[in-house]
């Protein structure tokens, strides 16, 4: 087995034991039994748990963009607002059928800001959910033809800590028609205070 295999089943058995356990209880030895593998694999896979860690939160990540990449760049819509509110609810979607995951996600990022040993994993998270996020408006609107007036990593961050927040307060909260109302919400004001100009 190679250390790229190696490192995939950890990160997916340390995603199975957060989710079931919660990320304090998530041990690199806990991490190895869950893989059936020997302790000592986990430290030759990685540097440190912190690699881990991000890597984790960036497997998280693909799963519920794979689903957003779906529906925003499959073509099915053909205006601007139609492909907001399609990538919006794709990841709220995700969120709702998956919800530990995304606690996984807001338990690494508070642990990763309150231990000094695990540097910049926050930073790090969130440059890569930014990153990701801005790539995908940048392909939405080169695929419907129009560019935003509004710098493109202003509208990412815009976009990403809406949706960031509504996702942690749907964990805390619950109802689920609510939110789905504050979803619509943030398309109407996205699609107003973001202007586009078609592409001559």
């Amino acid at each position: 087995m190679s250390a790229d295999e190696r490192r995939e089943l950890l990160v997916h058995a340390a995603i199975r034991v957060m989710t079931r356990e919660g990320v304090a209880k998530a041990t690199t030895r806990a991490i190895a039994t869950e893989a059936d593998m020997p302790l000592g694999v986990f430290h030759y896979a990685f540097r440190s748990k912190q690699e881990l860690m991000v890597m984790v939160t960036e497997a998280i990540a693909r799963r519920s963009k794979t689903d957003i990449d779906a529906a925003v760049l499959t073509g099915r819509e053909s205006d601007l607002a139609a492909v907001v509110r399609a990538g919006l609810r794709a990841y709220f979607d995700h969120v709702v059928a998956h919800p530990e995951e995304h606690l996984v996600t807001y338990e690494l990022t508070t642990a990763a800001l309150r231990d000094g040993e695990m540097g910049d994993v926050a930073a790090r998270m969130y440059a890569y959910y930014l990153g990701e996020n801005q790539k995908l408006l940048e392909a939405a609107a080169a695929a419907l033809g129009v560019t935003f007036t509004e710098p493109v990593e202003v509208v990412s961050r815009y976009v990403f800590s809406t949706m960031d927040g509504l996702a942690l307060n749907y964990l805390a909260q619950g109802d689920e028609d609510q939110a789905r109302a504050v979803l619509d919400l943030v398309a109407r004001t996205l699609l107003a205070s973001v202007r586009v100009e078609d592409v001559p």
